[in-house]
């Protein structure tokens, strides 16, 4: 292997006693008479992947490399084939000290904002990994929670669409405006007395979203998150092209979901941009598969009926299909999650995979 191979796998395996060697051939390189003559190595020099010895170094958390290259000249900022840098494998990672070593370099810290080729930032990756010091220091040093990646995803909507609670929390926590778009006008936040005194008042959106991180915690039965976001303030009628939260919800069949959406408020009546309310869109299915989802809903129709806050569809009829029957019946709570071929030209984001960093 020639000298820069040596140094990358060095810095990969963490053997620092080579790259400290290689390195001092690197600054002899630059003095002495026969300095241009000398054969040293490159010290941002890239393997296939696009890694240099700093990227290795990062993920697999060879914190004191990490130092000696920074204090060597190392790229900070350097990206691979697919534009990740050292600081975005490290947030992938989760390695928080090696985080705060790059932010906190001199002369030149790392860029906590550099996007890779799906305009993602390693704030993006901290969030949907769930990875909360991490995230609490790029945000501590700049990092922007407002970028959107080629989903059009922000690091919040990540951490709704994968149930990460604590990032959640602390992105609305830190940057309470991320959630301004997504409450009724003229409301306030919500207390838990005001949530528990009036749990079905409706407040109507009609602003489409592409999606919303209260859609992609709900098809993803996080109730945790679903409840977090409601109690700081998203309002729960807030609409996609899809419908709302409880279109998604019950057509992902989680139950837990739909019944903290009852209780908070959200219209049920509602219709997508089909013209289709969550139960419409349950008749596509067997009875067996949606039973549960649809008795909450329609036990929900059947409670609110008799105050004022709904009015109860005629719909609910013995013939209904979907109508709770006395006949035993083996619940399936899961159904599937795929609409209709010609429903929802925009549709929420789909969970999506996430490309693992070759090592």
């Amino acid at each position: 292997m020639g000298k820069d191979q040596d140094l990358l796998e060095a810095a990969r395996i963490g053997n620092i006693a080579v790259v400290g060697k290689l390195l001092e051939q690197i600054s002899k390189r630059s003095s002495g008479p026969f300095s241009s003559f000398r054969r040293s190595p490159n010290i941002n020099s890239q393997d296939v992947n696009g890694y240099t010895p700093l990227h290795h170094a990062c993920l697999n958390g060879h914190i004191n490399i990490v130092r000696l290259l920074l204090a060597n000249n190392a790229a900070p900022d350097m990206p691979d084939i697919r534009g990740s840098t050292p600081l975005y494998l490290a947030a992938w990672a989760g390695r928080d000290e090696i985080v705060k070593q790059l932010l906190l370099h001199t002369p030149k810290a790392a860029n906590p904002n550099t996007q890779t080729i799906d305009n993602e930032t390693p704030l993006h990756c901290a969030a949907q990994h769930g990875h909360n010091t991490v995230l609490a220091i790029l945000l501590a040093y700049g990092a922007d929670p407002t970028v959107r990646n080629n989903s059009f995803q922000t690091a919040l909507d990540l951490a709704a669409q994968f149930g990460r609670l604590q990032a959640v929390q602390t992105l609305i926590r830190t940057h309470p405006e991320l959630l301004a778009p997504y409450r009724s006008s003229g409301s306030c936040t919500p207390t838990t007395a005001t949530l528990e005194s009036t749990p079905y008042t409706i407040s109507p959106s009609t602003h489409l979203f592409t999606h919303t991180c209260l859609h992609l915690a709900s098809r993803n039965g996080h109730k945790k998150v679903v409840e977090a976001l409601l109690a700081a303030g998203v309002d729960v009628n807030i609409m996609t092209n899809s419908g709302t939260a409880l279109h998604e919800a019950a057509l992902c069949g989680k139950k837990p979901v739909v019944n903290v959406l009852l209780q908070a408020g959200i219209n049920p009546n509602a219709t997508d941009g089909s013209g289709h309310t969550a139960l419409d869109l349950l008749k596509d299915y067997p009875p067996h598969v949606t039973y549960e989802i649809v008795c909450a809903i329609k036990d929900f129709y059947k409670d609110a009926s008799n105050g004022t806050h709904f009015k109860p569809i005629n719909e609910l009829s013995d013939g209904d299909d979907h109508e709770r029957s006395d006949s035993s019946i083996s619940p399936v709570p899961n159904i599937a999650s795929e609409r209709r071929q010609n429903d929802a030209k925009v549709s929420a984001i789909a969970h999506k995979e996430f490309l693992m960093p070759k090592t």
